[in-house]
């Protein structure tokens, strides 16, 4: 399958658009041509891909996380211990959850680290309760009050800014099956057909919902953001929050570009118009074709449009991440949780 490269890039896995985006299961993921374990290969961003062969080995963090574990080698992480951490509160609504439900939410513990050219804040042991996003109409086991952990890092570059805002379930990964890997890649694949219009499961529209309230240029959730450290508070004030509405609204005119581009290529009855648009994608449009669709027309929409899409299994979720001029956005999905609990963005 070729593989779209740009000039002044460095090299990425992508199995994403490319081969190995919609396997089903590690052995397919495997034959996509990855790199064997301990091949380091970097994206144009600096998000390096290590070894996504295997949950125990795969490693991929967005620059705060990176910088932090060079920051605790060098003794330079500094904590907090006056700040409370509820400046992650804004950043997790954007995501859908409700920060501080339930008796044992708690803030967390703040640290700092800086770097040249820039300076990060990071918020570890966040605690709160709350129910994981659900698909209307459809009966599933997680639609309860769950303990959930979360982590926060934001901070700025001299590329620009970054935020991330990872959740997990306090419990339940140990009891997952050994297939659990290919089971979410496989979920994450039907998630990402849908997105762009190229299958009709209403079930599989998580990923679709998530894009559809975070695109949009300035986020409602994130009018009274604001951090403790000065140097990360005049940086997003004074440009941080303009690199993040630029970098959310490119790619929101870029998915939907591949929506538009699936009702051009695959509608049986011919062109169709993408009908209306409520949130920032447009609204999704079955498309009654002859045939199934799958990784060749995945591909076929996605050329051209500068959108690389990577499935990346970790140690305990599936990440989807979106890499484009500019930045990268990656959505996690979690198999305890049942749902795409967090994100990460960068410049």
């Amino acid at each position: 399958m070729k593989q779209r490269s740009f000039p002044g890039r460095p090299g990425l896995l992508f199995f994403g658009a490319c081969a190995g985006v919609l396997a089903a299961g590690m052995g397919l993921v495997a034959a996509a041509g990855l790199s064997p374990p301990g091949r380091q290969v970097e994206s144009h961003s600096a998000l390096p891909v290590y070894s996504a062969l295997g949950a125990e080995s795969a490693n991929v963090q967005f620059w705060p996380w990176q910088l932090l574990e060079t920051a605790e080698e060098q003794n330079g992480v500094y904590r907090w211990a006056e700040a409370s951490g509820e400046f992650a509160a804004p950043w997790l609504d954007l995501f859908g959850w409700g920060m501080g439900q339930g008796e044992n939410a708690s803030s967390g513990q703040v640290y700092m680290a800086g770097a040249e050219g820039g300076d990060c804040l990071y918020v570890r042991g966040i605690r709160f309760t709350d129910t994981p996003p659900q698909i209307a109409g459809l009966a599933t086991p997680n639609a309860v009050q769950q303990p959930l952990a979360a982590e926060f890092a934001a901070g700025y570059r001299d590329s620009g800014f970054a935020v991330s805002c990872l959740v997990y379930a306090v419990d339940g990964y140990q009891n997952l099956p050994d297939d659990w890997q290919e089971t979410a890649v496989q979920r994450c694949r039907e998630e990402l057909l849908y997105l762009v219009n190229l299958s009709n499961d209403d079930q599989r529209l998580q990923l679709y919902q998530r894009l559809n309230s975070m695109l949009t240029p300035r986020p409602w959730a994130l009018d009274e953001a604001s951090f403790p450290l000065e140097p990360v508070e005049e940086y997003w004030q004074g440009m941080g929050r303009d690199q993040l509405a630029d970098m959310l609204s490119t790619l929101q005119g870029m998915v939907r570009s591949a929506q538009y581009n699936s009702l051009v290529l695959y509608s049986a009855d011919g062109w169709q118009e993408p009908g209306e648009s409520w949130g920032t994608l447009y609204n999704h449009q079955p498309i009654y074709a002859d045939r199934e669709m799958g990784e060749a027309e995945l591909n076929r929409v996605l050329n051209d449009l500068g959108l690389d899409v990577q499935i990346v299994p970790l140690e305990k979720q599936v990440m989807v991440l979106f890499g484009w001029y500019g930045g990268n956005l990656a959505l996690y999905y979690d198999p305890v949780l049942d749902c795409f609990s967090g994100y990460a963005l960068q410049q």
